[in-house]
């Protein structure tokens, strides 16, 4: 384990709240947004619903192979921008897909990539926050409001932007928003965790059986099924 160092102060912290907002506003970008374009392509209710659920499909799996190779290579800032600059490839791949299967090929690819930032961020940060008493749940707060500003800024202005233009540009707003994610990871201040070992991980079945812990996920599922329904058909 990594020794506990002070909480910086503002500039790295700064970084860390510019990340949060690019990440949420390109998702407040695309979850509202994407089944107006996928119905701008000529696609049934049913084949929206199914794209909108790739980005949980990709969860399933993705972020925990991210946060292993974080984990085990201790490069985590190297790995937010490579995730970030997979989702900005993924995010140009738009431009060039009308037809289902490579919408949904590019779709999975875009969120492949990006369910790599939040966990290898949320490390990272936790790692800049530790101090003796623990992680600095103030600062966190503050740094961690910044995503809720991005993605309330992304919805109402990216509402009124795609009113006024259309929903055709929708990838080229995608698009920006990517890159704008991947300019934030290029600002994270660089550092480099210990690496971990398997040997070393705390076995994880009896956490998972604590009741506590059964709870918990149950309500992460109903959040998610409740969003899921709103962003893909409200």
């Amino acid at each position: 384990m990594t020794a506990p160092t002070p909480a910086p102060a503002g500039r790295p912290l700064l970084r860390f709240g510019a990340l949060s907002f690019a990440y949420f506003a390109a998702i407040g970008l695309f979850n509202p947004y994407a089944p107006l374009w996928f119905q701008s392509l000529g696609f049934s209710t049913l084949l929206i619903g199914t794209l909108a659920s790739l980005q949980s499909w990709t969860r399933v799996l993705a972020p925990y192979a991210w946060s292993w190779w974080g984990d085990h290579s201790g490069r985590r800032v190297e790995l937010i921008r490579l995730a970030a600059f997979g989702a900005l490839l993924a995010a140009l791949g738009l431009f060039g897909v009308r037809a289902a299967v490579p919408v949904a090929l590019v779709v999975s690819l875009l969120f492949l990539a990006n369910s790599g930032v939040v966990p290898l961020y949320e490390a990272l940060l936790s790692q800049h926050l530790n101090t003796a008493t623990g992680i600095d749940p103030a600062r966190y707060g503050r740094v961690r409001m910044w995503g809720s500003v991005g993605f309330i800024v992304s919805v109402t202005g990216f509402g009124a932007l795609l009113e006024g233009a259309g929903i055709g540009v929708f990838p080229w707003f995608v698009a920006a928003m990517n890159a704008l994610l991947l300019a934030a990871a290029l600002r994270l201040p660089a550092t480099r965790g210990e690496a971990l070992h398997d040997e070393a991980a705390p076995p994880v079945l009896p956490l998972l059986r604590q009741p506590v812990v059964a709870w918990f996920f149950a309500s992460v599922f109903f959040t998610v099924l409740a969003h899921t329904s709103l962003y893909a058909f409200f």
